[in-house]
């Protein structure tokens, strides 16, 4: 059929004249355009490899190209502020995490410019991991107790890297300084991949990452696992002891990664994102290549999502607390 000039100018002008009727056929259209996934730290990090796997099943669900954009900086706080600050329309979203989103605000709430709950469209979890601390392959200790004798016999000699201060795995290791009583050494990274990057070369003894960046160097053998934050041992690496079963309660810490976008979002956008996260999380493949990258997957809708951040900000704002960990 053809539309003539006069009915094409009628249906524009019948749009400015009803927004709610233009925003409707915007979202009916979406997505029809590539879609920006922020990642908030360099690459070669765990938020970087969640990342781009996520994008990768994004893009296969949704039938346009999604494009992973890091964006560090602020330890996550940079990236995560202007995808807050980004049109709400679908086609900015962000990796959330326990970084971004509980860490970050906990550590430095005068500086972070976003509220980690309010000023987001929490759309859904990717799935859960945990901190693990590992060590140079030439290093002496084979286990939790050696480095912690180590540490005791030559008190502030024993360094660590993380992917900087105020970092979760800052955060995770300073648990482990109080409740052990030890004198250990923070050397903070411009990011992950750095710090891993100075491990691996042996510029550092000791490191205390996430599981999904370590995990395919743990598998190879560049570097060892002492320990792990999860409340038991992993089916993927049943070998790696738990700081629990050690005996540090207060070690058990969950980790998380999610999708979320800025507030106001439209709901059959979320709804639509949502869905698709929903079917591939749980198909056996794609769960077995996040378990690869030392993520378990966990399907989590927009509502209770948003509830569980804000209960893990809690966590974190608490542990920061606990341990007086800071970002200088």
């Amino acid at each position: 059929m053809r539309v003539t000039r006069r009915a094409a100018m009628a249906s524009a002008l019948g749009a400015l004249a009803c927004p709610g009727l233009a925003r409707a056929q915007a979202t009916d259209a979406w997505p029809s355009r590539p879609i920006r996934l922020v990642v908030a730290f360099p690459p070669g990090g765990s938020t970087d490899i969640v990342g781009r796997l996520t994008a990768q099943y994004l893009q296969n669900a949704l039938g346009v190209a999604v494009v992973v954009d890091n964006r560090g900086g602020a330890s996550g706080g940079l990236g995560t502020a202007g995808a807050a600050r980004s049109p709400a329309d679908g086609y900015t979203l962000t990796v959330s995490g326990v970084g971004t989103h509980g860490v970050v605000p906990a550590v430095n709430p005068a500086q972070t410019e976003y509220d980690p709950v309010k000023d987001f469209t929490h759309v859904g979890m990717i799935g859960v991991f945990y901190s693990t601390l590992v060590v140079h392959p030439s290093f002496a200790a084979a286990s939790l107790t050696d480095y912690l004798e180590a540490a005791r016999r030559q008190p502030g000699k024993l360094n660590y890297a993380t992917s900087g201060s105020g970092s979760s795995n800052h955060i995770v290791a300073e648990l482990l300084v109080k409740n052990a009583g030890v004198d250990i050494v923070h050397i903070p990274y411009r990011g992950a991949g750095p710090a891993l990057q100075a491990l691996i070369a042996n510029e550092v003894p000791s490191m205390f990452d996430s599981l999904p960046a370590v995990a395919p160097h743990i598998r190879n053998g560049t570097i060892r696992a002492l320990a792990i934050s999860s409340p038991e041992r992993l089916g993927t690496f049943p070998d790696i002891p738990t700081f629990k079963e050690l005996g540090y309660q207060e070690m058990v810490t969950e980790n998380w990664f999610g999708i979320s976008g800025p507030a106001g979002m439209p709901q059959p956008v979320v709804d639509r994102i949502a869905r698709a996260m929903a079917e591939f999380l749980v198909d056996p493949a794609i769960k077995a290549r996040y378990s690869e990258a030392g993520l378990d997957t966990k399907v989590m809708p927009p509502a209770p999502f948003k509830d569980y951040i804000a209960d893990a900000f809690d966590f974190w704002k608490s542990a920061v607390q606990r341990t007086g960990v800071t970002s200088h």
